[in-house]
């Protein structure tokens, strides 16, 4: 691959440098929000490159999730926990409080595709009861409002006999089962204890307990093109953040990378955040003949694969758009990842 510079090309990296530069947006996180500076706070985090607040003040949403609405969730308003109670587990409520900005989402890529990337922030108009549920001193799942807003996309998107990798308390399982496209859940979980608790507290509650299967079994030894195609979609859900999700989302592809439209990872635009970044850095060290390199062992290993797949394309760029296509398709950062 090569890289023809014309002044077009060379905006978008200045653009691209220029973006990455701003590091402002986290400084909205637990910020204080009332009826009284709201509209403030859109603006200012319109200015900072949030995209929803760059659009005409009137398309503007509210910064305000009603804690109601979160309470009467279905599987909120089905499922209790509080019960639960042995010798792994033990249920506690956590009292989320109002009027503080919070992420409710993935990583949204740029709809520029300049790598000014952002996510949504909402606060909560009153306290919300979070159920938290402990592994020992661990949280194993809190029941947070950004729960839903992450995975119940994928629950709607869901069809046929679906395959789940990871239990957690059966939220993605019990939405999934709400939309009349799917048939059944299979559940891949490698923790007995998981397994053990769910089965006696949270299972019994399900309406449709009986579309419900689950395997005990780690994910790395299930995640293959033969056990895969038993299923007409799969939702993988087995990490706790972006952190620690990548390195999980990359093993997994290096075993297998499936059909695009198959397979979801939960929250992969928040675990893939990095990469349209190095990708951008790499193609910059080809238009400006720059050795790229970097001190930090995850990207230097990740600009390798990138450097890999993208020297087996013999073709000169000359265009912006085929830059943007590369640096943020999903189904070539999956492939980048999988180094096949």
């Amino acid at each position: 691959m090569k890289i023809q510079r014309t002044p077009e090309i060379d905006n978008f990296f200045k653009n691209c440098m220029d973006n990455l530069k701003k590091e402002n947006k986290n400084r909205f996180l637990s910020a204080k929000v009332t009826n009284k500076n709201e509209s403030y706070l859109q603006k200012q985090m319109g200015k900072s490159g949030f995209q929803e607040f760059m659009k005409p003040k009137e398309q503007w949403p509210s910064l305000f999730i009603r804690s109601s609405d979160a309470i009467q969730r279905p599987y909120n308003s089905t499922i209790t926990l509080d019960m639960i109670k042995n010798d792994d587990f033990r249920f506690s409520l956590e009292m989320i409080p109002a009027n503080q900005l919070f992420n409710v989402s993935g990583i949204i890529f740029d709809q520029h595709r300049e790598l000014n990337d952002w996510m949504q922030l909402r606060a909560l108009d009153q306290p919300y009861p979070a159920a938290v549920l402990w592994q020992g001193d661990d949280v194993w799942m809190l029941d947070a409002p950004s729960e839903s807003f992450t995975i119940d996309p994928y629950a709607k998107k869901a069809k046929g006999d679906v395959l789940t990798f990871g239990l957690g308390i059966g939220y993605f399982t019990f939405m999934a089962l709400l939309n009349p496209s799917v048939q059944s859940v299979t559940i891949v979980e490698r923790s007995v204890s998981v397994i053990a608790m769910f089965n006696e507290y949270i299972l019994p509650q399900f309406p449709q307990r009986n579309k419900v299967k689950i395997i005990e079994a780690d994910a790395f030894d299930c995640y293959n093109e033969t056990f895969i195609n038993q299923f007409d979609y799969v939702f993988v859900d087995i990490w706790k953040s972006g952190d620690d999700g990548f390195l999980m989302i990359e093993k997994l592809l290096e075993q297998y990378e499936p059909p695009f439209e198959k397979v979801d990872f939960w929250i992969e635009t928040s675990c893939f955040e990095f990469i349209p970044t190095l990708i951008f850095l790499y193609f910059n060290s080809l238009a400006y003949e720059k050795n790229q390199s970097h001190q930090n062992a995850l990207y230097k290993r990740i600009l390798s694969k990138i450097e890999r797949y993208f020297a087996s394309e013999d073709i000169n760029v000359s265009d912006v758009g085929s830059l943007k296509d590369r640096m943020y398709d999903l189904r070539t950062l999956r492939k980048i990842i999988s180094d096949q």
